[in-house]
């Protein structure tokens, strides 16, 4: 009997470790929501939190977590009312240094050795399905749970580089903060915002929920909004074509989607540039073809700084002014800023919306940015996703003429990204 209880007890553990390890994106999931969704696609890990109780009360109770919050509580109330007028001296203390993290890591992880279960649930209920975190799915979840905060450390840290202290970071042309962080207008909206986020502070229960509040205030007081645009997309946007996805024999065709990049205008008067004209025709051309049931158009609020039009959109009113072709084959992604997020998005909305991932898609555009695509000079196109993904968002990448790509799309896509804020 002994024998026989060890036997249990060892396949029960071996059989929760294979459920942690592996376990990643489910298209069942259905999002949990805090009412604001530029903080849930940025930081889905503390939204989870804030909807677990029993794991809430774990990281409040925490002393040197408790010890955090009232620090950064206090630095709130200070600059309601203190003479402190520039930026550095006013948003670098929310800021996570190294140090903070390692604490904070450590922690972590005394956490979840005592509350392993609660943790468990949490990982594998919410955090794996969600696909937000799918380049963590072959860690443990004591890992994952590190790494999903440390996504928090560093997207809160970019988001008051960029949007506080004016840091010019990843694409400051289309990325940066709407003002000189240093103007008189600036300084007086920084000292506004913490005498109204004063006046929160009773909300704040959590450690995290400070800086939280502080980066979330610094976009909204640069009009940074742009996650949050057009969702949710498949219920309003795309719900036609996710309707129609469901009744699709995708075997009739070569290519499961045609992908469409953005182009954005130079000028604020123009809601679609020439070049990006050229690529809805080019790709158009292939539709009507019969090349693919569906079409992606992505691009979002990119070029000029803050214009009015969103490439995606635009895209979407071209192809069917000019070419009849039907809003129910139309998927608008009007949240990518660059090349590489063009695909990364498109291949999101493969997986979300149930199109094969195992079929071939096209990516369609105009012949520079096809060389730009398929180059193995320089700093090519596998070179900038690997350095600014940290992955490729397609594989057996094959240029098969002037204006197209085929790919295959990677899961990997669904991972957010904490260094892009405004498409995270």
């Amino acid at each position: 009997m002994k024998h026989l209880f060890l036997f249990v007890l060892l396949a029960l553990c071996c059989n929760r470790m294979i459920a942690q390890r592996g376990a990643g994106f489910k298209k069942s999931y259905h999002f949990l929501s805090s009412g604001n969704l530029v903080a849930d696609k940025n930081f889905y890990f503390l939204t989870v939190i804030a909807q677990s109780p029993d794991l809430k009360s774990i990281f409040i109770k925490e002393e040197l977590f408790e010890k955090i919050k009232l620090n950064k509580i206090a630095l709130i109330h200070n600059h309601a009312t203190d003479t402190c007028s520039w930026p550095l001296s006013l948003v670098s203390e929310f800021k996570f240094s190294s140090e903070d993290s390692i604490g904070i890591d450590k922690i972590l992880k005394e956490l979840y050795t005592k509350n392993a279960n609660a943790f468990d649930h949490m990982i594998d209920t919410h955090l794996r399905p969600s696909g937000y975190y799918q380049r963590f799915t072959e860690m443990t979840n004591k890992d994952l749970l590190c790494r999903a905060f440390g996504q928090y450390v560093v997207g809160i840290n970019y988001i008051i580089d960029q949007f506080g202290l004016g840091k010019k970071l990843r694409y400051p042309r289309i990325d940066s903060a709407s003002y000189v962080v240093t103007s008189r207008y600036y300084r007086m909206a920084l000292k506004d915002m913490f005498a109204y986020l004063s006046e929160k502070t009773d909300s704040m229960q959590v450690f995290y929920q400070p800086s939280l509040s502080v980066a979330l205030q610094l976009m909204e007081l640069n009009d940074r909004d742009e996650p949050a645009r057009f969702e949710p997309m498949e219920k309003l946007a795309n719900k036609k074509a996710v309707e129609r996805i469901k009744l699709v024999d995708f075997k009739k065709y070569k290519y499961a989607t045609i992908v469409i990049p953005g182009n954005g205008p130079e000028l604020r008067t123009t809601p679609l540039s020439p070049i990006n004209k050229m690529h809805c025709d080019i790709a158009a051309d292939r539709f009507l073809k019969g090349w693919a049931p569906f079409i992606i158009v992505s691009g979002g609020y990119c070029y000029p700084f803050q214009g009015p039009f969103c490439e995606a959109v635009e895209m979407k009113k071209y192809l069917i002014t000019k070419y009849a072709i039907s809003e129910s084959v139309i998927i608008i992604d009007p949240h990518a800023r660059h090349t590489t997020t063009n695909m990364r998005n498109a291949n999101r909305l493969i997986f979300r919306y149930g199109i094969p991932a195992d079929q071939l898609s096209v990516f369609i555009t105009t012949q520079s940015q096809t060389n730009m695509v398929v180059s193995t000079a320089g700093r090519n196109f596998d070179s900038r996703n690997l350095d600014e993904l940290g992955y490729l968002p397609y594989r057996n990448k094959q240029r098969i003429d002037a204006h197209c790509v085929t790919f295959y799309p990677t899961i990997e896509s669904l991972h957010m990204d904490p260094f892009d804020p405004l498409d995270p």
